[in-house]
């Protein structure tokens, strides 16, 4: 619960400090799929979006690989097809329920349950394109204990 706390306000965060400045977006799904060419375009369009010199050469497989590792990205295709639909947000992104240490019905459980969905709206609302939008209304979020 901490985590998805702390991804939300890291998102808000780089989003509202990088209102009015030129932005290049990318997500996880893309560049697991395929990093040479996600990398590839994400320096061709801070080239000629935002006017960021060129790189002196392109980024070899070798140095793309010393970052990123296909192995840990976990076979969504396959989870895709597995559990419960908890919520369906724009564009068809949804959230999906989870294993959890914490029991059904207990306070820990709920409150786990109740940040998850919230990130995945944020997550979802990352996907669509809203949560770069001014105005966008950020999930309210309590700092307590947890």
């Amino acid at each position: 619960e901490r985590g998805l706390r702390l991804w939300i306000v890291y998102n808000m965060r780089a989003i509202e400090n990088s209102a009015g400045l030129c932005r290049v977006l990318s997500n996880n799904d893309d560049v697991m799929a395929n990093p040479i060419k996600e990398v590839q375009r994400i320096s061709d369009e801070l080239t000629k979006k935002c006017g960021v010199p060129r790189p002196p050469h392109r980024l070899s497989e070798d140095v793309v690989k010393q970052f990123i590792d296909p192995t840990l990205h976990h076979n969504k295709k396959a989870d895709d097809k597995k559990g419960k639909v908890l919520a369906t947000f724009k564009n068809d992104c949804v959230a999906k329920d989870f294993k959890s240490i914490f029991q059904e019905g207990t306070q820990n459980r709920n409150t786990e349950l109740d940040m998850y969905l919230k990130a995945m709206k944020v997550y979802c609302d990352l996907k669509s394109g809203d949560a770069y939008h001014e105005g966008y209304e950020w999930p309210s979020l309590t700092f307590g204990s947890n």
